[in-house]
């Protein structure tokens, strides 16, 4: 049998030389033949045939003679490497052992090796890398073992060399793992995750609506998420009637993840006086750690979700956060509270500072600078030795600029590099208009700096600046613009910004809402109509948006090469003009006039950096699309840079992620 002690010719290894029987059995019939038909020709031909049949049968006897002892030789030396207490342990060990050669040839195995191979037969010879699924050689030999498995069981590979150095194989033994691996899955997939769920427009949306509408929504709302959880073997807990948090199980939680979180959609069926529809947002916290660690990554996910506009589920995980859903528009927060709590605590942190640069996003737009000169003024009428960074080249508002110096306020400009040289530890630096590290005009000030504050409503990016000692981000605004206008009246109530400044404002809102178009609601109308009141003139503020006629002609052949895809314009600029970018973005614009055209893209090449600026009137969620590209913006307006790469290139890449997007959000054309 294969279990008997090696170095004896047991009944196993005869059955193995046996094996050569028929080879023989053949050579013979063979020879026997040959030599018949030799004879039949001529008696000396027969002499010949019988000298070489018998050579090549004594050669073949010889060399399986030869084999055989070779075997037992090399297993009689590796076993008697092992002392007399040893070897009848290899033979009668409950664990399934195989011996073979350094290179990996199976030379002897016992019946517990034998049986996890039913379908193989004998398994002399057999490469053990090939018979054992996943053995990896080197790290058997250490003391953790190489985990394989077979047949559906687990165990744990060990080698040991046994023997002379000059004659010496390998023991191969497994050692069974199953159970404890599938407590160990049963462990993993038992593991808690807490999701923290928020109806995101429950307060805004039936403040004005009676309590029996209320209650209404509260139940269906209520019933959803029930019945949503109650699919699994989890817990629902109500904390108010628009906050629940949930503690389920792994397992469940990958199905949630699978299904990108079905009960978003459900919830947004939900309509409030059969036209408003409800919506959800999701904060997921599931790593490995403790249930207080996940409740806290939770917290931090729902923030992130919140923060890039809501109706959507946000997953933390080891590598940051995977986002699902975020399909609909944001839902304006008419409270004004926040904004007068931001405007006392951004007053009192300025008047505490030596000094203060107001620095927007790279390739300043009108929204950028128009907001940080905006705030910079209102600063410098409390006092505060504040200054607008701007960088003279890169700046896409000229216009602007120019038009603030013929006002004889071009003081309140710093440039970049003088901003570098003297921001200090006492320095306060306020980040306008972006909250992503990488995006700032100077990122060395925010580093460098004593304090930073940042004032966006982009939706939440994953590489937001850390650290900020006040982030004011409010992603159902439309622009900056308008959150500094509505932080105007509480920071000075007294003093009122002069017309230019008014104007500078209401451009970056006339900008981000394209004229009032898209993401425009009550508060945008009261910041412009505040601004109006403060002299900003209409017509001072379209002069801002004028264009050269080669802008013009480049932004015309731009938008009659667009081609339609998914019911997205898509576009390429072949040619490289001044302002490219702000031509781009107007290209975009337009674009949106076309008929069932629900996001407009166009790229065009700066160097080997392909640039994109997307725009949607809100149907589709092109921050989302972009940001599988590696970009960011808000639902209406978006941008990326896709570095060493050619247009075409660019241009597939982005139909995939248009795909991706149509795919998980069950769009139709």
């Amino acid at each position: 049998m294969p279990g008997a002690c090696p170095g004896k010719e047991n009944g196993t290894m005869k059955r193995y030389f046996s094996s050569f029987s028929p080879i023989l059995y053949g050579l013979i019939i063979f020879c026997t033949a040959f030599c018949i038909m030799a004879g039949f020709i001529h008696p000396a031909f027969l002499a010949v045939a019988v000298a070489v049949s018998l050579a090549a049968l004594g050669y073949t006897l010889w060399s399986i003679a030869k084999l055989r002892k070779k075997t037992f030789a090399v297993i009689d030396a590796a076993v008697g490497g092992l002392d007399s207490g040893k070897r009848p342990a290899i033979s009668n060990t409950p664990l399934p052992v195989a011996i073979t050669e350094p290179g990996g040839e199976v030379l002897w195995y016992n019946d517990l090796f034998a049986q996890l191979f039913p379908k193989k037969g004998q398994l002399y010879g057999e490469d053990a890398t090939r018979l054992v699924q996943g053995l990896n050689m080197e790290k058997a030999r250490t003391p953790v073992g190489s985990e394989v498995n077979l047949q559906g069981r687990y165990f744990t590979a060990f080698l040991a060399e046994a023997g002379s150095e000059e004659e010496h194989v390998l023991l191969l033994y497994l050692v069974e793992i199953t159970k404890l691996k599938q407590d160990s899955i049963e462990f993993g997939l038992s593991r808690p995750a807490v999701l923290t769920l928020l109806v995101d427009n429950y307060d805004d949306v039936l403040q004005s609506y009676k309590d029996s509408e209320k209650a209404r929504i509260t139940g269906e709302v209520e019933r959803c998420l029930e019945n949503y959880i109650g699919q699994t073997t989890g817990i629902l807990i109500k904390v108010s009637n628009r906050k629940f948090y949930a503690v389920v199980e792994y397992r469940h939680m990958r199905k949630f993840i699978d299904e990108r979180f079905a009960v978003l959609d459900r919830i947004r069926k939900i309509l409030v006086d059969g036209k408003i529809p409800i919506t959800l947002s999701i904060g997921v916290g599931m790593l490995p750690d403790t249930l207080s660690e996940n409740m806290k990554n939770s917290s931090h996910s729902l923030d992130m979700a919140l923060g890039r506009g809501g109706d959507q589920a946000a997953v933390k995980t080891i590598n940051g956060y995977d986002f699902f859903g975020g399909v609909s528009k944001g839902v304006e927060k008419r409270t004004k509270v926040r904004a007068r709590i931001i405007a006392s605590a951004l007053k009192e942190l300025c008047q505490g500072s030596e000094q203060i640069f107001i620095m927007g996003h790279k390739f300043s737009d009108l929204d950028s600078v128009g907001s940080s000169v905006g705030l910079c003024r209102a600063l410098r009428m409390l006092g505060c030795h504040t200054f607008a960074v701007i960088d003279y080249d890169t700046t896409l508002s000229q216009p602007l600029v120019a038009r603030i110096q013929e006002a004889d306020q071009g003081d309140i400009f710093i440039d970049a590099d003088s901003a570098q040289e003297t921001v200090d530890k006492n320095t306060l630096v306020i980040v306008m208009d972006t909250h992503a590290q990488n995006m700032v005009d100077r990122p060395q000030l925010v580093d460098r700096a004593g304090a930073v504050v940042v004032i966006d409503h982009h939706r939440k990016r994953v590489d937001y600046i850390q650290g900020a000692v006040l982030f004011y981000h409010e992603p159902y605004a439309s622009s900056t613009s308008e959150m500094v206008s509505e932080l105007l009246g509480y920071l000075n109530e007294d003093d009122r910004i002069e017309q230019v400044f008014a104007e500078a404002l209401l451009s970056g809102i006339v900008l981000d809402t394209k004229n009032f178009a898209v993401k425009t609601g009550v508060k945008t109308f009261e910041a412009a109509a505040y601004l109006r009141s403060l002299g900003a003139d209409t017509v001072e503020v379209k002069r801002l948006f004028s264009s050269s006629m080669e802008a013009f002609r480049s932004r015309t052949a731009i938008v009659t090469s667009a081609k339609i895809y998914h019911q997205c314009a898509i576009a390429v600029a072949q040619e490289d003009v001044d302002d490219m970018r702000v031509v781009a973005a107007q290209a975009a614009d337009e674009l949106l006039e076309i008929s069932d055209v629900k996001a407009s893209f166009v790229l065009f090449s700066q160097g080997s950096q392909v640039n994109i600026s997307a725009r949607s009137m809100g149907q589709l969620n092109v921050q989302v699309i972009l940001e599988s590209l590696g970009g960011g913006g808000h639902h209406t307006m978006a941008g990326a840079q896709l570095r060493e790469t050619s247009l075409e290139a660019a241009v597939d890449m982005l139909k995939q992620s248009i795909d991706m997007y149509y795919k998980n959000n069950h769009i139709a054309d």
